[in-house]
């Protein structure tokens, strides 16, 4: 262990070992909120908020026996194993739109919603769609600017605290998500390579929509005993390509690695099927994605995606790199998201032009997350 390492910290990380959230495999199938089944009582509750919407935006939606499942739920993700998986959402009986209202609604129950990363600031429904992201195959090339892929995914943490899927459609084959817990990985890794183990503690560069396109972030902390992470391989491979930005040292390169690699090996592979809501604590679990074939109907894979911050979130360390990665460090506020750090609040839509300054460095953003950060200029 690192000298620089106080007793307390010492203290924390061993106590990681025994955390609900350092899971491996199968044992995440122990958790009660695991393939939990939504009861009669709960679907009759989905369906009355949807007709109610119909008639009226203005009424608060009441959901009576599925909020306290909701209030389980929210327990689970911030101080159980981080991962949840709820069964039987009503979502061949509505359009789209309707499901994407209720659930919406339904992530309000727990928490804050925040704008996602595809938020579409010139689109005349922009207010909507800052807040669900409609996850499907629009191209088969992942360079196509403004497209989504059917591309396959590393091991990653969304900027936000609870990322929440709802699946509508799945592929005839392919689209498997993939969970592990970060907490694992670095017990695994701290045990056989702590000196790379601990390399993860020090900030690495990541690239970024704000200023110079670059930012440095710790991929590993631990915060008054809770863990937390944030990682994308590629956005830390972007990095890489913009000029200033810090080069990574070779443990840390090494660190990524195994990252990846032990996750494949501690994880759970799973495929999310109609109906099914899978919601993940991002400080403490990593997700990942198998490809898909682009096909048409009934096999058009759709999931509906919304990141939130929990009422019951966990405090952040008050640090330049996290209140720039977030916005916002404090327990239970809105934070992460798109432009954390914009004027308007991560819980609230933009809708006034961006500043020149704001404009400018996410137009380069931009470039660099489609056509690669070489391409910036």
């Amino acid at each position: 262990m690192s000298k620089g390492i106080s007793s307390k910290s010492r203290e924390d990380i061993m106590d990681l070992v025994s955390l609900s959230a350092a899971w491996k495999g199968n044992e995440l199938l122990n958790s009660p909120y695991w393939n939990y089944r939504l009861t009669s009582t709960e679907i009759a509750e989905i369906e009355a908020a949807i007709h109610a919407l119909k008639v009226s935006h203005d009424q608060p939606i009441q959901f009576n026996q599925l909020s306290k499942t909701l209030a389980g739920v929210s327990e689970e993700l911030e101080n159980g194993k981080g991962a949840v998986l709820l069964k039987g959402f009503p979502v061949n009986q509505y359009s789209e739109e309707e499901i994407a209202e209720v659930y919406l609604a339904l992530c309000r129950q727990m928490g804050l919603p925040v704008r996602e990363s595809n938020s579409d600031f010139d689109s005349p429904i922009r207010k909507n769609t800052q807040f669900i992201t409609y996850i499907r195959a629009e191209a088969a090339d992942s360079s196509a600017e403004g497209k989504q892929s059917n591309d396959a995914f590393k091991f990653h943490c969304d900027r936000c605290d609870v990322n929440s899927l709802l699946c509508i459609r799945q592929s005839r084959t392919g689209g498997e998500n993939r969970l592990a817990s970060a907490i694992t990985i670095y017990n695994e890794m701290r045990y056989s390579y702590p000196d790379i183990a601990q390399e993860l503690f020090k900030e690495i560069p990541f690239f970024f929509e704000g200023e110079k396109n670059w930012t440095n972030y710790p991929l590993w902390c631990i915060h008054k005993g809770k863990f937390t992470t944030q990682y994308s391989s590629a956005y830390v491979k972007l990095s890489q390509l913009v000029l200033g930005a810090p080069r990574l040292t070779e443990k840390q390169k090494q660190g990524l690695t195994l990252l990846e690699e032990i996750g494949l090996k501690v994880g759970i592979t799973l495929r999310v099927e109609p109906g099914d809501w899978l919601l993940t604590n991002n400080h403490v679990i990593y997700h990942a994605r198998t490809s898909w074939p682009i096909e048409s109907g009934k096999y058009d894979r759709l999931l509906l995606r919304a990141w939130y911050t929990p009422f019951n979130s966990r405090e952040l360390p008050d640090k330049p790199s996290f209140r720039t990665m977030w916005g916002n460090v404090k327990a239970g506020c809105p934070r992460g998201g798109f432009l954390p750090n914009h004027p308007t609040p991560p819980d609230q839509p933009i809708t006034e032009p961006l500043s020149e300054t704001d404009a400018y460095w996410l137009a380069q953003y931009m470039k660099g997350r489609w056509r690669g950060a070489d391409q910036i200029k």
